[in-house]
């Protein structure tokens, strides 16, 4: 067998390289299908084969070599992930008719559009942190979860494709000016497992897929139209909460036993979902009384027209939003129709990926200040600000309205334009932060504020550099903060939390979450059932892999309900088959593998280690083991 990388003769039954170390698996480059070594044609689909080119392998080391610094070391440190199985969120975007387009001109005239195509798609792969497992021809795979993994893989790579889509769109408009040519792109998204190899120095790596894949991935696209993106229902499940997506039924696809369900993603949704929770299966809060009370008693102080901080800390999964959101319902509930004459309620919210995006955080913040959604067009986001703006300063609007508008990024026009124009990047955050303190002053004068930083673990350094020179009018206004993040403090948000100790002292609560106790989390799992009688050894089996954390509560859950090891009969919950083989659920294993890629190599080696030791081991047994792995 040749190797399709260097040419070298190698064993029949060899499936790596002896000279290169590739992987000597043929596959069809339309399909992905696995072929025999020497197929000429794919068995499936019927196109000629076409593994990766000398070409493709240039343009793969030339767009791995474009991955963004901070990107590239995260990646680095995942160089030892020589067959591991993670679960990653596949994007595949190609071409539509691709080969009659190349026949229309010149063979290098097809490679520069085809280059500018990948040059304007990759910077949104990297941005959202996914990588480039493989090119082929006018196919693109990128990995969303492998080698670098997040708790919102899929979420990230569906908001890559929306965007991947757009600059597709812009493209194709030049490519028709300049060639004549009806230039289209698509993309195609599933999760499920793949095995992933040792990464190279060029950030290169090999991957085998598991269970076809990275294969279904690719077949997506005959039931794909142009300029659309499909998503399978395991990929769907993760995300139909933030996005728009249309049920295309099912589709029957080669080498399933079973049909796929497709659906289409239009875009975000204008108010997005919950993420976490379970459809259906509704438990009041549990275990944070105490915690309550005390957000309570802070917006009680601020009514009184004193100035307030709350910092809430937890790990991943406690129920920090959770916490928040009773409390805004509870607000809500006891002034009812004299909400009115309650604070002003705002949220920032932080993204997983943005913390290389300036201001996101006070974007979103200011966005809830003036009453439009992150799905808000540039119109109606400017028409809002403007009215939001007359409205607290009259004829002097024109004070705060143009850098208000520059920092959401609006087309600015005329007097506004030229207030803004001769500004350096230094002078601009000055006038931002002139802006928003006028903003909130006259906010307060009409009644008292309150502020929540959701995921402040994500947020930018430039957000959280004027949130810091903000954080005075907490003392001189009635003002209520909340911080919400976990305990991360190399983050760049944590910056806020140390400034608020040092600067605000007994204006500022502190509230950090614990796990559930065993009674909280046996409530938790009765009110999710709706049953008392629940047998004790799946309520055993639930409460061992939760642990106390309300978000494994809901996912274990979640999961027994979705694989039939609990089915709901005669208005009640009964265990099914065979639930001690059940595995963890993927989200819940995206969340810890997330975690474990933050470890430093050391502590991922130790965390190896144990994990083959057993569940519960004494750590002087850990010790021993370590110790003879550096003697040796």
């Amino acid at each position: 067998m040749h190797c399709p990388h260097c040419q070298t003769e190698n064993p029949d039954d060899a499936r790596y390289c002896l000279n290169c170390g590739k992987t000597l698996t043929l596959r069809c480059g339309n399909c992905q299908t696995e072929l025999p070594a020497r197929a000429r044609f794919c068995m499936h689909c019927g196109q000629p084969v076409s593994p990766g080119t000398p070409v493709d392998d240039a343009r793969l080391t030339r767009l791995a070599a474009a991955t963004p610094a901070p990107l590239a070391r995260k990646v680095r440190a995942a160089a030892d992930l020589v067959g591991e199985r993670r679960v990653v969120t596949i994007l595949f975007a190609d071409v539509v008719g691709s080969t009659a387009m190349a026949k229309q001109v010149d063979a290098e005239v097809w490679m520069a559009i085809m280059n500018g195509a990948l040059d304007r798609i990759t910077p949104t792969i990297y941005r959202f942190e996914g990588t480039i497992a493989q090119l082929v021809g006018d196919g693109l795979w990128a990995f969303f979860g492998a080698p670098v993994a997040h708790e919102d893989d899929p979420v990230r790579a569906v908001r890559a494709a929306l965007e991947l889509v757009d600059a597709a769109r812009e493209y194709a408009a030049q490519v028709h000016i300049n060639h004549g040519l009806d230039f289209a792109m698509r993309a195609c998204l599933h999760t499920g497992p793949v095995v992933v190899s040792s990464v190279g120095d060029d950030l290169r790596y090999e991957h085998e897929a598991v269970g076809g894949t990275v294969n279904l991935a690719a077949r997506l696209k005959f039931a794909a139209q142009p300029m659309t993106i499909l998503v399978t229902e395991d990929t769907h499940r993760f995300v139909a909460p933030l996005f728009d997506t249309r049920d295309l039924g099912q589709l029957e696809v080669k080498d399933k036993d079973e049909p796929v369900r497709v659906f289409e993603v239009r875009g975000a949704k204008a108010k997005p979902g919950q993420i976490r929770g379970l459809t259906g299966l509704q438990s009041p809060m549990v275990g944070r009384d105490a915690e309550m009370t005390a957000l309570l008693r802070l917006c009680e102080a601020v009514r009184a027209g004193l100035g307030r901080a709350a910092l809430v800390v937890g790990e991943p999964g406690l129920g920090k939003t959770r916490l928040i959101t009773e409390w805004k319902r509870d607000l809500e509930t006891e002034y009812g129709s004299t909400w009115s004459a309650f604070p002003y309620w705002a949220e920032g919210h932080c993204l997983s990926y943005g913390q290389g995006l300036a201001y996101h955080l006070l974007i979103d913040l200011l966005r809830s200040l003036i009453g439009v959604s992150d799905a808000a067009e540039e119109p109606e986001a400017h028409t809002a600000l403007l009215a939001f703006t007359e409205d607290l300063f009259g004829e002097e609007a024109m004070d705060v309205y143009p850098y208000l508008g520059h920092l959401l990024m609006l087309k600015l026009e005329g007097e506004e334009l030229e207030r803004v124009r001769p500004l350096d990047p230094q002078a601009l955050q000055t006038q931002y932060l002139e802006a928003l303190q006028k903003l909130l002053e006259a906010m307060t004068r009409q009644r008292p504020l309150l502020l929540i930083l959701e995921d402040l673990h994500w947020a930018d350094p430039s957000s959280t550099e004027l949130l810091v020179k903000l954080l005075p009018l907490v003392s001189t206004m009635p003002i209520l903060l909340c911080m919400v993040t976990r305990p991360e403090r190399d983050a760049p948000g944590w910056r806020l939390v140390t400034a608020a100790r040092e600067s605000l002292g007994s204006s500022l609560t502190e509230i950090s979450l614990q796990a559930l106790s065993e009674k909280d989390s046996r409530e938790l799992v009765a009110n999710l059932l709706e049953i008392e009688a629940l047998p004790e050894e799946l309520r055993a089996l639930i409460l061992r892999k939760a642990e106390g954390n309300p978000f494994f509560v809901e996912e274990v859950i979640r999961m027994l309900v979705d694989r039939g090891a609990i089915v709901r009969q005669n208005g009640g919950w009964v265990a099914g088959a065979a639930i001690e083989t059940v595995e963890i659920p993927d989200n819940l294993q995206g969340l810890l593998m997330a975690r474990i890629d933050r470890l430093p190599e050391e502590a991922k080696d130790t965390l190896r280690v144990a994990s083959v030791i057993g569940r519960q081991f004494p750590v002087k047994v850990l010790k021993y083991i370590l110790d003879r792995g550096l003697e040796s």
